[in-house]
């Protein structure tokens, strides 16, 4: 490569460089590099959605998968704005792991300058790692080898929470993380 060429992306079979300040396309999904763990890269797609939910708050929450090879996190499903927390726990799988966000708005009261308690709007995105106990051992230890590779990614995650049953998933628990 010469000193006006950069890699945009590496697959296992594609690459793409920029040469000069023309780019070179290519049909391999962007991608970030594999977690050293688990060997799991990132699909650049996975912190798009991410950002689309942190900064232009464009969804309610993002699911995540591991692809079939067991090479890339992927995105899975995106519940959109008015989506409700019963949709995030609807769209995780009794039977297999996923990783997802949740942009979760709730109220805390807060003092105002005469003393007077006034309930005052507030949001946090949660990361979630939903790890069923029906999941198979190898899914389960394929996306707890990549989860902190891949929530390093996620640039504005506030509470992280791990989940093996609804019960560990509910508004209850986050409205306790979230205070």
């Amino acid at each position: 490569m010469g000193s006006h060429t950069q890699p945009l992306s590496t697959d296992t079979a594609t690459h793409c460089y920029l040469q000069s300040s023309k780019p070179v396309y290519c049909d391999v999904e962007l991608t970030r590099m594999a977690n050293a763990a688990s060997g799991v890269a990132v699909a650049e797609e996975c912190v798009a959605r991410f950002q689309e939910l942190r900064g232009g708050r464009a969804h309610r929450f993002v699911v995540f998968k591991v692809d079939d090879a067991l090479q890339r996190v992927v995105v899975d499903k995106v519940g959109e704005r008015g989506a409700g927390f019963g949709d995030l726990t609807a769209s995780l799988p009794a039977d297999d792991c996923r990783y997802a966000v949740y942009d979760h708005d709730f109220t805390v009261e807060d003092a105002t300058a005469t003393g007077e308690a006034q309930a005052a709007p507030r949001s946090k995105i949660f990361f979630v790692a939903w790890s069923p106990e029906a999941a198979a051992v190898r899914s389960k230890m394929v996306y707890a080898s990549s989860c902190d590779g891949f929530r390093k990614e996620l640039d504005g995650v506030q509470v992280d929470l791990q989940a093996t049953e609804p019960s560990e998933l509910t508004l209850d628990v986050l409205n306790d993380h979230a205070s």
